[in-house]
Protein backbone atom coordinates (compact mmCIF):
# COMPACT_ATOMS: atom_id res chain seq x y z
CA UNK A 1 0.00 0.00 0.00
CA UNK A 2 1.69 3.58 -1.19
CA UNK A 3 2.24 5.51 1.81
CA UNK A 4 -0.21 8.40 2.62
CA UNK A 5 2.44 11.64 2.68
CA UNK A 6 1.72 14.14 5.32
CA UNK A 7 2.58 17.55 5.57
CA UNK A 8 2.48 20.20 7.83
CA UNK A 9 1.97 23.80 6.74
CA UNK A 10 3.56 27.21 8.96
CA UNK A 11 1.83 30.33 7.23
CA UNK A 12 1.62 34.27 8.00
CA UNK A 13 -1.97 34.57 6.25
CA UNK A 14 -4.46 32.21 4.49
CA UNK A 15 -7.53 32.25 2.79
CA UNK A 16 -9.53 34.57 2.57
CA UNK A 17 -7.27 37.38 3.07
CA UNK A 18 -6.04 39.23 -0.66
CA UNK A 19 -2.62 39.07 0.38
CA UNK A 20 0.12 37.49 -1.69
CA UNK A 21 0.85 35.14 0.96
CA UNK A 22 -2.46 33.73 1.96
CA UNK A 23 -2.90 33.55 -1.90
CA UNK A 24 -0.31 31.35 -2.19
CA UNK A 25 -0.19 29.40 0.60
CA UNK A 26 -4.05 28.78 -0.29
CA UNK A 27 -2.75 27.43 -3.46
CA UNK A 28 -0.36 25.21 -2.38
CA UNK A 29 -2.38 23.75 0.11
CA UNK A 30 -5.56 23.29 -2.50
CA UNK A 31 -3.39 21.22 -4.70
CA UNK A 32 -1.71 19.32 -2.08
CA UNK A 33 -4.75 18.29 -1.14
CA UNK A 34 -6.47 17.42 -3.95
CA UNK A 35 -3.72 14.98 -4.58
CA UNK A 36 -4.45 13.02 -2.00
CA UNK A 37 -1.06 14.99 0.10
CA UNK A 38 -2.95 15.09 4.21
CA UNK A 39 -2.17 18.91 4.69
CA UNK A 40 -2.62 20.24 7.73
CA UNK A 41 -1.99 24.00 7.94
CA UNK A 42 -1.27 26.64 11.01
CA UNK A 43 -1.62 30.05 10.48
CA UNK A 44 -1.99 33.61 12.20
CA UNK A 45 -5.16 34.29 10.22
CA UNK A 46 -9.09 34.14 11.87
CA UNK A 47 -9.51 30.81 9.69
CA UNK A 48 -10.18 27.23 10.35
CA UNK A 49 -11.47 24.61 8.63
CA UNK A 50 -11.46 20.53 8.42
CA UNK A 51 -12.25 19.24 4.84
CA UNK A 52 -10.93 15.43 3.84
CA UNK A 53 -7.69 16.50 3.10
CA UNK A 54 -7.13 19.65 4.84
CA UNK A 55 -6.88 20.78 8.27
CA UNK A 56 -6.53 24.65 8.72
CA UNK A 57 -5.94 26.02 11.98
CA UNK A 58 -5.91 29.18 12.79
CA UNK A 59 -4.48 30.81 15.60
CA UNK A 60 -6.73 34.05 15.46
CA UNK A 61 -3.34 36.40 16.92
CA UNK A 62 -4.28 40.07 16.13
CA UNK A 63 -0.76 41.41 17.41
CA UNK A 64 1.21 42.91 14.94
CA UNK A 65 5.01 42.89 15.28
CA UNK A 66 6.91 44.43 12.24
CA UNK A 67 10.14 41.49 12.60
CA UNK A 68 10.19 38.73 15.62
CA UNK A 69 7.11 38.48 17.60
CA UNK A 70 7.90 35.70 20.67
CA UNK A 71 3.97 34.87 21.50
CA UNK A 72 3.48 33.97 17.99
CA UNK A 73 6.70 31.81 17.46
CA UNK A 74 5.50 30.41 21.07
CA UNK A 75 2.05 29.61 19.23
CA UNK A 76 3.20 27.94 16.25
CA UNK A 77 5.63 25.94 18.39
CA UNK A 78 3.09 24.21 20.61
CA UNK A 79 0.65 24.07 17.97
CA UNK A 80 2.75 22.39 15.94
CA UNK A 81 4.21 20.17 18.96
CA UNK A 82 0.21 18.94 19.37
CA UNK A 83 0.11 18.14 15.68
CA UNK A 84 3.54 16.04 15.93
CA UNK A 85 2.30 14.10 18.63
CA UNK A 86 -0.78 12.94 16.77
CA UNK A 87 0.33 12.51 13.35
CA UNK A 88 4.16 10.77 11.74
CA UNK A 89 4.87 14.33 9.73
CA UNK A 90 7.29 14.00 6.68
CA UNK A 91 7.72 17.49 5.74
CA UNK A 92 6.95 21.10 6.84
CA UNK A 93 6.67 24.05 4.87
CA UNK A 94 6.92 27.71 5.92
CA UNK A 95 6.77 30.88 4.29
CA UNK A 96 8.58 34.35 4.09
CA UNK A 97 8.12 36.92 4.99
CA UNK A 98 7.26 37.18 7.84
CA UNK A 99 9.93 35.58 10.18
CA UNK A 100 7.84 33.66 13.02
CA UNK A 101 6.80 30.95 10.92
CA UNK A 102 10.01 29.98 9.31
CA UNK A 103 11.83 29.86 12.84
CA UNK A 104 9.39 27.40 14.10
CA UNK A 105 9.47 25.25 11.20
CA UNK A 106 13.66 25.58 11.84
CA UNK A 107 13.20 24.66 15.38
CA UNK A 108 10.99 21.65 14.91
CA UNK A 109 12.79 20.64 11.69
CA UNK A 110 16.23 20.61 13.79
CA UNK A 111 14.50 18.99 17.11
CA UNK A 112 12.24 15.83 15.20
CA UNK A 113 14.91 15.53 12.03
CA UNK A 114 11.69 16.20 9.69
CA UNK A 115 13.01 17.87 6.42
CA UNK A 116 11.75 21.71 5.75
CA UNK A 117 10.86 23.49 2.86
CA UNK A 118 11.06 27.12 2.82
CA UNK A 119 8.91 29.51 0.60
CA UNK A 120 11.02 32.83 -0.31
CA UNK A 121 9.13 35.35 -1.80
CA UNK A 122 10.93 38.28 -1.46
CA UNK A 123 14.24 39.82 0.38
CA UNK A 124 12.63 41.26 2.97
CA UNK A 125 15.25 41.23 5.46
CA UNK A 126 17.48 43.28 3.16
CA UNK A 127 14.07 45.84 3.64
CA UNK A 128 15.21 46.42 6.95
CA UNK A 129 18.46 48.12 6.41
CA UNK A 130 16.64 50.71 4.26
CA UNK A 131 13.72 51.07 5.65
CA UNK A 132 12.16 54.45 6.47
CA UNK A 133 11.91 53.70 9.77
CA UNK A 134 15.28 52.12 10.53
CA UNK A 135 15.88 54.35 13.43
CA UNK A 136 13.64 52.21 15.55
CA UNK A 137 15.94 49.44 14.16
CA UNK A 138 19.95 49.25 15.17
CA UNK A 139 21.76 48.37 11.76
CA UNK A 140 23.53 45.82 14.06
CA UNK A 141 20.17 44.43 14.43
CA UNK A 142 19.08 43.85 11.12
CA UNK A 143 22.60 42.32 9.77
CA UNK A 144 22.00 39.93 12.40
CA UNK A 145 18.55 38.77 11.37
CA UNK A 146 19.83 38.83 7.70
CA UNK A 147 22.68 36.27 8.73
CA UNK A 148 20.34 34.12 10.73
CA UNK A 149 18.31 33.97 7.77
CA UNK A 150 20.97 32.85 5.99
CA UNK A 151 21.69 29.97 8.46
CA UNK A 152 18.35 29.16 8.45
CA UNK A 153 17.89 28.73 4.45
CA UNK A 154 21.24 27.06 4.38
CA UNK A 155 19.83 24.53 6.76
CA UNK A 156 16.60 23.74 5.19
CA UNK A 157 16.14 20.67 2.80
CA UNK A 158 14.98 22.75 -0.14
CA UNK A 159 13.81 26.61 -0.89
CA UNK A 160 11.43 27.52 -3.54
CA UNK A 161 11.47 31.52 -4.60
CA UNK A 162 9.69 33.24 -7.39
CA UNK A 163 12.43 34.36 -9.82
CA UNK A 164 16.02 34.67 -11.14
CA UNK A 165 17.15 37.70 -9.10
CA UNK A 166 16.02 36.00 -5.82
CA UNK A 167 17.74 32.51 -7.01
CA UNK A 168 21.11 34.87 -7.37
CA UNK A 169 20.19 36.51 -3.79
CA UNK A 170 20.20 32.89 -1.99
CA UNK A 171 22.99 31.71 -4.04
CA UNK A 172 24.94 34.53 -2.65
CA UNK A 173 24.03 33.82 0.50
CA UNK A 174 25.00 30.22 0.55
CA UNK A 175 22.43 27.98 -0.19
CA UNK A 176 23.51 25.39 -2.53
CA UNK A 177 21.90 25.13 -5.90
CA UNK A 178 20.51 21.94 -6.01
CA UNK A 179 18.63 22.76 -3.63
CA UNK A 180 16.65 25.71 -4.72
CA UNK A 181 13.89 25.53 -7.21
CA UNK A 182 11.62 28.79 -8.92
CA UNK A 183 7.55 28.55 -9.06
CA UNK A 184 7.28 32.05 -10.12
CA UNK A 185 4.22 34.17 -8.53
CA UNK A 186 0.73 33.35 -10.15
CA UNK A 187 -2.72 34.35 -9.93
CA UNK A 188 -5.92 32.55 -10.27
CA UNK A 189 -7.07 34.13 -13.35
CA UNK A 190 -10.94 32.15 -12.57
CA UNK A 191 -11.36 34.87 -9.96
CA UNK A 192 -9.27 37.60 -11.40
CA UNK A 193 -10.94 38.40 -14.54
CA UNK A 194 -12.46 41.49 -16.95
CA UNK A 195 -15.72 42.20 -17.16
CA UNK A 196 -17.19 41.14 -20.55
CA UNK A 197 -19.42 43.40 -21.60
CA UNK A 198 -19.83 47.50 -20.30
CA UNK A 199 -23.12 46.34 -18.57
CA UNK A 200 -20.80 44.37 -16.21
CA UNK A 201 -18.74 47.62 -15.73
CA UNK A 202 -21.85 49.98 -15.09
CA UNK A 203 -23.42 47.27 -12.78
CA UNK A 204 -20.00 47.03 -10.69
CA UNK A 205 -19.59 50.83 -10.58
CA UNK A 206 -22.69 51.15 -9.69
CA UNK A 207 -22.65 48.78 -6.52
CA UNK A 208 -18.93 50.30 -5.72
CA UNK A 209 -20.25 54.34 -6.26
CA UNK A 210 -18.12 54.73 -8.46
CA UNK A 211 -18.48 57.82 -11.50
CA UNK A 212 -19.62 55.53 -14.48
CA UNK A 213 -17.81 57.23 -17.14
CA UNK A 214 -14.46 58.23 -16.14
CA UNK A 215 -11.13 56.67 -16.26
CA UNK A 216 -10.22 54.80 -12.88
CA UNK A 217 -6.78 54.42 -11.70
CA UNK A 218 -6.33 51.92 -8.75
CA UNK A 219 -3.43 50.88 -6.59
CA UNK A 220 -4.80 47.74 -4.50
CA UNK A 221 -2.32 46.77 -1.60
CA UNK A 222 -0.76 47.65 1.47
CA UNK A 223 0.23 50.93 1.58
CA UNK A 224 3.74 51.41 3.42
CA UNK A 225 6.61 53.97 3.15
CA UNK A 226 8.36 52.46 0.34
CA UNK A 227 5.03 52.97 -1.22
CA UNK A 228 5.28 56.24 -3.30
CA UNK A 229 1.65 56.82 -3.68
CA UNK A 230 2.21 59.90 -2.45
CA UNK A 231 3.81 60.94 -5.74
CA UNK A 232 1.08 59.56 -7.47
CA UNK A 233 -1.57 62.10 -5.20
CA UNK A 234 1.20 64.70 -6.39
CA UNK A 235 1.21 63.61 -9.79
CA UNK A 236 -3.22 63.40 -9.60
CA UNK A 237 -2.85 67.19 -8.14
CA UNK A 238 -1.32 68.71 -11.11
CA UNK A 239 -3.99 67.16 -13.35
CA UNK A 240 -6.85 68.29 -10.96
CA UNK A 241 -8.30 70.45 -13.65
CA UNK A 242 -8.69 67.18 -15.67
CA UNK A 243 -12.60 65.55 -14.44
CA UNK A 244 -12.25 62.66 -17.11
CA UNK A 245 -10.12 60.65 -14.59
CA UNK A 246 -9.96 59.72 -10.88
CA UNK A 247 -7.40 57.95 -8.63
CA UNK A 248 -9.25 55.42 -6.27
CA UNK A 249 -7.12 53.63 -2.94
CA UNK A 250 -7.59 50.34 -1.82
CA UNK A 251 -5.53 48.42 0.97
CA UNK A 252 -4.25 48.71 4.56
CA UNK A 253 -1.47 51.54 6.12
CA UNK A 254 1.43 49.70 7.43
CA UNK A 255 3.58 50.89 10.34
CA UNK A 256 4.79 54.42 10.00
CA UNK A 257 1.82 54.88 7.85
CA UNK A 258 -1.70 55.38 8.57
CA UNK A 259 -5.27 56.17 6.77
CA UNK A 260 -4.90 59.08 8.62
CA UNK A 261 -1.31 60.42 7.31
CA UNK A 262 -2.91 59.53 4.11
CA UNK A 263 -6.11 61.53 4.07
CA UNK A 264 -4.60 64.82 5.52
CA UNK A 265 -2.42 64.41 2.25
CA UNK A 266 -5.01 63.87 0.57
CA UNK A 267 -6.98 67.62 1.78
CA UNK A 268 -3.69 69.15 1.91
CA UNK A 269 -3.53 68.81 -2.06
CA UNK A 270 -6.78 69.47 -2.44
CA UNK A 271 -7.85 66.11 -3.98
CA UNK A 272 -11.25 65.12 -1.97
CA UNK A 273 -13.32 64.97 -5.74
CA UNK A 274 -10.27 63.01 -7.25
CA UNK A 275 -9.14 60.44 -4.79
CA UNK A 276 -10.96 57.79 -2.76
CA UNK A 277 -10.21 55.95 -0.40
CA UNK A 278 -12.10 52.39 0.24
CA UNK A 279 -9.84 50.32 2.99
CA UNK A 280 -8.85 46.81 2.49
CA UNK A 281 -11.28 44.68 0.60
CA UNK A 282 -11.76 40.59 0.93
CA UNK A 283 -10.02 39.00 -1.72
CA UNK A 284 -13.72 38.71 -4.00
CA UNK A 285 -14.61 41.83 -3.35
CA UNK A 286 -11.25 43.14 -4.20
CA UNK A 287 -11.61 40.95 -8.02
CA UNK A 288 -14.95 42.60 -8.77
CA UNK A 289 -13.62 46.48 -8.10
CA UNK A 290 -10.88 45.84 -10.59
CA UNK A 291 -12.88 44.63 -13.29
CA UNK A 292 -14.71 47.98 -13.48
CA UNK A 293 -11.04 50.16 -13.31
CA UNK A 294 -8.97 50.75 -16.15
CA UNK A 295 -5.64 51.25 -15.12
CA UNK A 296 -3.56 49.43 -12.19
CA UNK A 297 -1.12 51.31 -10.68
CA UNK A 298 2.13 50.22 -8.57
CA UNK A 299 4.09 52.92 -6.86
CA UNK A 300 7.61 51.78 -5.56
CA UNK A 301 10.58 53.78 -4.57
CA UNK A 302 13.75 53.14 -6.71
CA UNK A 303 15.94 51.23 -3.90
CA UNK A 304 17.97 48.62 -5.36
CA UNK A 305 16.24 46.43 -2.69
CA UNK A 306 13.15 46.48 -4.85
CA UNK A 307 14.96 45.08 -7.80
CA UNK A 308 14.07 41.31 -7.25
CA UNK A 309 10.05 42.44 -6.88
CA UNK A 310 7.22 42.36 -8.79
CA UNK A 311 4.37 42.49 -6.88
CA UNK A 312 1.94 40.32 -6.84
CA UNK A 313 -0.52 43.13 -7.68
CA UNK A 314 0.70 43.33 -11.07
CA UNK A 315 -0.69 39.93 -11.67
CA UNK A 316 -3.71 40.78 -9.86
CA UNK A 317 -4.40 43.69 -12.56
CA UNK A 318 -3.00 42.10 -15.95
CA UNK A 319 -5.40 39.32 -15.07
CA UNK A 320 -8.17 41.90 -14.47
CA UNK A 321 -7.67 43.49 -18.08
CA UNK A 322 -5.82 46.42 -16.81
CA UNK A 323 -2.69 47.51 -17.96
CA UNK A 324 -0.19 49.02 -15.43
CA UNK A 325 1.00 52.19 -14.37
CA UNK A 326 4.76 51.41 -12.28
CA UNK A 327 7.64 52.69 -11.06
CA UNK A 328 10.70 51.03 -9.07
CA UNK A 329 14.35 50.46 -9.91
CA UNK A 330 15.52 50.15 -12.79
CA UNK A 331 16.22 46.66 -14.50
CA UNK A 332 14.40 44.81 -11.96
CA UNK A 333 12.12 42.25 -12.50
CA UNK A 334 9.34 44.30 -12.19
CA UNK A 335 10.23 47.07 -15.10
CA UNK A 336 11.12 44.10 -17.56
CA UNK A 337 8.10 42.07 -17.06
CA UNK A 338 6.41 45.01 -17.92
CA UNK A 339 8.84 45.93 -20.57
CA UNK A 340 9.04 42.65 -22.46
CA UNK A 341 4.90 41.88 -22.78
CA UNK A 342 4.07 45.70 -23.75
CA UNK A 343 1.40 45.70 -20.42
CA UNK A 344 2.17 48.84 -19.25
CA UNK A 345 3.86 52.49 -18.91
CA UNK A 346 7.09 52.10 -16.41
CA UNK A 347 8.03 55.56 -14.90
CA UNK A 348 12.00 55.47 -14.73
CA UNK A 349 12.14 58.33 -12.32
CA UNK A 350 10.37 58.32 -9.31
CA UNK A 351 8.91 61.72 -9.49
CA UNK A 352 5.41 63.58 -9.61
CA UNK A 353 6.21 64.91 -13.67
CA UNK A 354 7.05 61.59 -14.57
CA UNK A 355 3.70 59.88 -13.42
CA UNK A 356 1.82 63.18 -14.81
CA UNK A 357 3.62 61.37 -18.23
CA UNK A 358 2.00 57.90 -17.17
CA UNK A 359 -1.55 59.24 -16.30
CA UNK A 360 -1.50 61.35 -19.08
CA UNK A 361 -0.50 58.72 -21.57
CA UNK A 362 -3.61 56.27 -20.43
CA UNK A 363 -6.15 59.38 -20.77
CA UNK A 364 -4.87 59.91 -24.32
CA UNK A 365 -4.20 56.48 -25.35
CA UNK A 366 -7.50 54.75 -24.84
CA UNK A 367 -7.32 51.77 -27.90
CA UNK A 368 -4.50 51.11 -26.63
CA UNK A 369 -4.54 51.18 -22.99
CA UNK A 370 -7.55 48.72 -23.59
CA UNK A 371 -5.52 46.24 -26.22
CA UNK A 372 -2.75 46.74 -23.56
CA UNK A 373 -5.20 44.98 -21.11
CA UNK A 374 -6.66 42.34 -23.42
CA UNK A 375 -2.93 41.10 -23.96
CA UNK A 376 -1.75 41.28 -20.16
CA UNK A 377 -4.84 39.19 -19.54
CA UNK A 378 -3.75 36.97 -22.22
CA UNK A 379 -0.63 36.32 -21.01
CA UNK A 380 -1.64 35.98 -17.66
CA UNK A 381 -3.89 32.83 -18.60
CA UNK A 382 -0.84 31.31 -20.79
CA UNK A 383 2.17 31.48 -18.47
CA UNK A 384 1.04 32.58 -14.63
CA UNK A 385 -1.85 30.81 -13.79
CA UNK A 386 -1.63 30.26 -9.95
CA UNK A 387 -3.06 26.65 -10.04
CA UNK A 388 -0.95 25.93 -13.02
CA UNK A 389 1.79 27.00 -11.32
CA UNK A 390 1.29 25.62 -7.54
CA UNK A 391 1.48 21.92 -9.23
CA UNK A 392 5.06 22.09 -9.59
CA UNK A 393 5.08 22.05 -5.43
CA UNK A 394 4.50 18.36 -5.76
CA UNK A 395 7.48 17.60 -8.25
CA UNK A 396 9.64 19.51 -4.76
CA UNK A 397 8.14 18.12 -2.69
CA UNK A 398 8.66 14.35 -4.05
CA UNK A 399 12.20 15.29 -4.50
CA UNK A 400 12.56 16.23 -0.62
CA UNK A 401 10.63 13.25 0.78
CA UNK A 402 12.57 10.73 -1.56
CA UNK A 403 15.83 11.59 -0.95
CA UNK A 404 18.28 10.55 2.22
CA UNK A 405 18.42 13.56 4.88
CA UNK A 406 22.37 13.22 4.24
CA UNK A 407 21.44 13.79 0.32
CA UNK A 408 19.46 16.99 0.96
CA UNK A 409 22.00 19.02 2.88
CA UNK A 410 24.30 18.48 0.39
CA UNK A 411 24.76 20.64 -2.38
CA UNK A 412 26.58 20.30 -5.53
CA UNK A 413 28.91 23.91 -5.60
CA UNK A 414 29.98 23.31 -9.44
CA UNK A 415 25.81 23.77 -10.27
CA UNK A 416 25.36 27.63 -11.76
CA UNK A 417 21.55 27.19 -11.60
CA UNK A 418 18.65 26.65 -9.01
CA UNK A 419 16.15 23.78 -10.51
CA UNK A 420 13.04 25.71 -12.54
CA UNK A 421 9.70 25.37 -12.78
CA UNK A 422 8.96 28.56 -14.54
Amino acid sequence: MKKQIKILILGENFFPLSTASAQRLFAFSKILASHSYQTIVITKSQVSFKSKKMTVIGLNHKIEVPILNPMLLFFYLIRSMLILSRHRIDLIISTVPKINNTIAGFLLSELFGIPHLIDVRDYWEGLLLTYPGNKFIPNRLAFLLVKMTSFIYRRASSLVTVNETLIRMLRERGVPYDRIFQIPNGIDTSLFRPCTNETCVKQLRKKYMLPPSKTIFLYAGSLGPHHKFDLVLKAVNRLSGNNNFMFLIVGRPLLLMSDKKILQTIEKLKLKKNVKMMGPLPVDKMAELLRCCNVGVIALDDDEIWRCMTTVKLLSYLASGLPVLASGPKDGELENLINQHKVGFFVRETTPERFVEGIKFFLQEKSRTKSMGLKGRRIMEEFYDRYALSRKIMDVIHHIVNSPRSDIYSGDPKRKDGNSFS
